[in-house]
């Protein structure tokens, strides 16, 4: 499996206080069956440029990845970029994808979009150098209407599901997150982990509930999406002395 969206690196944001929690998150993810996962520390305009937020990011990545084992999970780094308003005209955009790719994880805020938000966001999405995978959609269905997921769609974006719904946020919820997969508006999944404990790695319990209700089609499915959209495996990170 592959694990799209998470915050295990040590000491950069709101995820991981330690090399040594990261090292366990990683322990925990492969041991529930990842075998790739994508580095997603948050990226803010308005606290940091991209080349600094890029050292940042690859200093903890090397901190961390001298402790790991050749077993981890292949790491690819990349960020979660939360919407600012401009960023469709941004020169440095690109520096915030996920390494080798153009593959943009968008996160947008916690309040109504405006319809200048929505657009911007399809904008990058349509503008054909961008793959924009728009964040933990789940959060968002309650503020959102169906209209803004047909639109974004329409010029391209793709979505992100967190695990969480389908774990632990009620029957409700837990139904809505398992039709946008057997719908397959749902391109990839993601654990969203921020340590071993509130917000630790779940994609084993979430490949078991989605393959018992839709099947393990679905969990080949999202895997293989996730895999075309990150660059072969041999170029990306691993860990420890190989």
């Amino acid at each position: 499996m592959i694990d799209f969206h998470t915050h295990f690196l040590p000491c950069i944001d709101d995820g991981s206080k330690s090399v040594q929690m990261s090292v366990q998150m990683l322990k925990m993810s492969r041991s529930q069956g990842v075998d790739e996962i994508v580095a997603t520390p948050h990226f803010y305009a308005s606290r940091v440029t991209p080349a600094d937020f890029v050292a940042r990011r690859n200093a903890a990545w090397e901190r961390l990845r001298a402790e790991l084992t050749p077993d981890a999970p292949r790491v690819h780094l990349g960020a979660e970029v939360y919407y600012w308003s401009g960023m469709s005209h941004s020169d440095e955009l690109s520096k915030l994808c996920i390494e080798g790719t153009n593959v943009l994880l968008l996160e947008m805020p916690f309040k109504p979009w405006t319809d200048r938000m929505k657009n911007e966001a399809a904008s990058i999405a349509r503008d054909g150098y961008f793959t924009v995978v728009m964040a933990h959609i789940d959060r968002y269905l309650k503020t959102e209407p169906s209209s803004t997921w047909d639109f974004l769609a329409r010029n391209g974006a793709l979505f992100q599901l967190n695990t969480e719904p389908l774990l632990h946020e009620g029957f409700m919820m837990r139904r809505r997150a398992l039709k946008l997969l057997r719908d397959e508006v749902i391109y990839v999944i993601a654990s969203d982990c921020h340590n071993t404990d509130t917000r630790s790695p779940n994609m084993g319990e979430a490949a078991e509930v989605i393959e018992k209700h839709i099947g393990r089609g679905a969990v080949e499915r999202l895997t293989e999406n996730a895999r075309e959209l990150l660059p072969a495996s041999e170029r990306a990170h691993k860990g420890g002395n190989f």
